[in-house]
């Protein structure tokens, strides 16, 4: 009885081993060993501290032309000059389009009253890094908006 439960053992830790080194990805194992284990930290450590940080290129732009992933670096005079506060005369009255980093905030300000202008983030826009924002209204032609931007808190 006792052969036969070790017979059976031996038989599964045989198939487990042919499984998990038939397995080509082995979750966790960095370094393609074969092994999770401590080589494996090692190895993610040195990665991290000898990887070069990816330069990231920000992107502001408002207009009316709808922005996309596709067009964002060329919409409406896009700019990778991030601004604190700019002003835009709107030239058509439409709803506009603000492309801007998603570590600022957007404020929207009408000048001839001082009153802020709602917007709408646009979430199903996905643009790495950025944030787009609608006004919730179309702008007056030649009516002139500040818009602010601000760090994220």
């Amino acid at each position: 009885m006792k052969q036969r439960f070790f017979v059976m053992l031996a038989a599964m830790l045989l198939s487990i081993g042919a499984f998990a080194q038939s397995n080509e990805s082995l979750e966790g194992d960095v370094n393609n060993d074969g092994v999770v284990d401590v080589a494996d930290i090692v190895k993610i450590i040195d990665i991290m501290q000898n990887s070069e940080p990816q330069e990231v290129t920000y992107y502001f732009s408002v207009g009316i032309t709808p922005v996309t992933s596709d067009n964002y670096t060329t919409v409406n005079n896009a700019t990778t000059d991030i601004p604190t506060t700019t002003t835009y005369a709107s030239q058509q009255r439409n709803y506009h389009y603000i492309l801007a980093p998603d570590n600022k905030t957007v404020t929207v300000v009408n000048n001839a009253n001082n009153n802020e202008i709602p917007i709408t983030e646009q979430t199903d826009i996905n643009i790495s890094g950025h944030n787009v924002y609608k006004t919730n209204g179309p702008l007056s032609v030649g009516g002139v908006v500040r818009i602010t931007l601000n760090d994220v808190r």
